[in-house]
């Protein structure tokens, strides 16, 4: 019977898996000078035939399957994500499940199997941090700022589901260019900072984000190849709500003024400046966004007070009674719970338009403009 642990214990175990996850995404991403040749170097004979999996997808299954075997034993049924664990070869048809459990030699074969039987160094290497037995350290400030969870806070890990997007944002991944911020408002708006590794914890029985990790894989650039992660968590249970942003994010918006932000592209990264305070409002209008992408920023917005709504459902009762007072608003939060036992099918985890805020009052004065405006949903 799986028992319960630490909360801090738990926290911790999930942001060394991000790092790990997020030294796989930067070794892949980096593992040739020109990550773009690796994509066509691929071509196994004349007529073009290549990996059905580029890079990205090789860097996104790793890292699901590594992280299914890192965190607690018997969790890995209860951890879902975008990829379903094997690459197909297109020259055999063949398709390779992706197995990290075994030895470093069993993963060199690997490996090798998917770079079309090449052995080189950087194979090797690869292999190395991919391997349980490579020892991934956190910074102290990240096992200090652990200890705001109060020792006695434990978790029952059999009510527990787990949501992972390995490499989010990964038309960013592939371009590789260096971040850009929005001056106004501090804001990451594009280039590879925007790629993220995604964890988030969800209660099985009633669906709601509970613990999120967010992974920037490539923070901070050191040299050419070489990028340094920064890590956000974020806990939401009844009763403990911690995180560590305060610790982490030391720059303060330099505007006053009201930031909107919309639209479905980069969905989490834009959720991290929601739980930022970055931004104020984020309105998605159509069903573009996955569990994968919610659960882990839902989390850590939730332990600042703020929320993730379903829009419709929100826009509508709003309407209808025009105020919030006195309003349990979890009614109408995103949930993600609703796992499919059949044929595993990304639309079954579209989530609803939603909408997401830190500050009710912002809830309030966007949902009183919306109610004036029409709205179109798709």
């Amino acid at each position: 019977i799986m028992s319960s642990v630490l909360l801090r214990d738990f926290v911790l175990q999930i942001a060394i898996c991000s790092e790990r996850a997020a030294c796989i995404a930067r070794y892949i991403r980096f593992m040739h000078s020109d990550f773009n040749s690796i994509i066509q170097e691929k071509q196994l004979d004349e007529n073009h035939q290549h990996l059905d999996a580029d890079y990205k997808t090789l860097a996104d299954v790793i890292i699901q399957e590594v992280i299914k075997r890192d965190l607690y034993p018997r969790l890995d049924q209860r951890i879902f994500g975008e990829e379903d664990g094997s690459l197909k070869l297109q020259s055999s048809a063949e398709k390779i499940v992706i197995d990290v459990t075994g030895t470093d030699e069993d993963i060199v074969t690997l490996l090798k199997q998917l770079f079309n039987n090449k052995s080189s160094q950087s194979i090797e290497t690869l292999a190395n941090i991919i391997s349980s037995s490579f020892d991934i350290t956190l910074p102290e400030h990240y096992q200090h700022s652990l200890r705001k969870i109060p020792e006695q806070f434990s978790i029952d890990l059999s009510n527990i589901g787990i949501w992972i997007d390995p490499v989010d944002g990964t038309q960013q991944y592939i371009n590789g260019t260096d971040g850009i911020i929005d001056s106004h408002t501090g804001i990451t708006i594009d280039g590879l900072p925007t790629a993220l590794v995604l964890i988030g914890c969800f209660d099985i029985r009633h669906g709601n984000a509970i613990i999120g990790v967010i992974n920037r894989a490539f923070h901070q650039r050191i040299d050419a190849f070489k990028w340094e992660s920064l890590i956000y968590w974020g806990t939401a249970l009844p009763d403990g709500k911690f995180n560590n942003l305060d610790d982490v994010c030391k720059e303060t918006r330099s505007n006053d003024k009201q930031v909107l932000l919309h639209g479905s592209v980069n969905t989490s990264n834009k959720l991290l400046a929601i739980a930022l305070k970055q931004a104020n409002v984020f309105l998605v209008t159509k069903a573009a966004a996955y569990n994968w992408d919610l659960c882990a920023a839902h989390a850590i917005i939730l332990s600042i007070n703020g929320q993730i709504l379903d829009l419709r459902q929100i826009l509508d009762f709003y309407k209808q009674n025009q105020s919030l007072v006195n309003l349990n608003l979890t009614e109408f939060q995103i949930v993600y719970n609703k796992i499919s036992s059949s044929h595993f099918n990304p639309k079954d985890y579209a989530c609803a338009p939603f909408i997401a805020y830190h500050n009710q009052q912002d809830l309030a004065d966007i949902l009183q403009l919306l109610a004036s405006d029409s709205i179109a949903f798709d």
